[in-house]
């Protein structure tokens, strides 16, 4: 474990890790209108999901760091993980964002038993429309940023 713990890109996805997992506990414990299987159903799901995402961070970002690991940090011709990642794969990541955001809306929005069909369409529309600027937006500015 600590060897694990040396690099400081492992300390900042067990410190995310931590906090969705505390955040998914606190939040299933604070909903007193679920039932105990229920809570432990979505406590389950939730750690799992928590889990297999930070895996999944950490093989994709060692992998990619495994070059960048060897070379000396003063070589010139060294590029930053941010220009490597986003090179590489800003198509997944921004398509990732995207659809993430517009299933998360859709997850939340659409089983509300409050608000008719006509109303539902309107919020997720406006939703939508939300999420494609930020993503746009997003995917401009870390481009820029990115380029120089």
């Amino acid at each position: 474990m600590s060897k694990f713990l040396q690099k400081p890109r492992n300390k900042a996805i067990l410190i995310v890790y931590l906090f969705f997992v505390c955040g998914s506990v606190l939040s299933t414990v604070l909903i007193p209108k679920m039932s105990i299987g229920e809570k432990l159903f979505i406590l389950c799901f939730n750690i799992f999901s928590a889990t297999l995402f930070a895996f999944l961070i950490y093989v994709l970002l060692n992998k990619l760091m495994k070059d960048e690991d060897r070379k000396h940090p003063a070589a010139p011709e060294r590029n930053g993980i941010n220009q490597v990642i986003w090179k590489k794969y800003k198509k997944p990541l921004i398509l990732f964002v995207y659809f993430g955001g517009v299933f998360s809306v859709c997850a939340v929005i659409i089983p509300m038993s409050i608000y008719t069909v006509a109303e539902k369409l309107v919020i997720l529309s406006i939703a939508i429309i939300f999420i494609t600027i930020g993503c746009t937006l997003a995917y401009k500015v870390t481009n820029k940023m990115l380029q120089k």
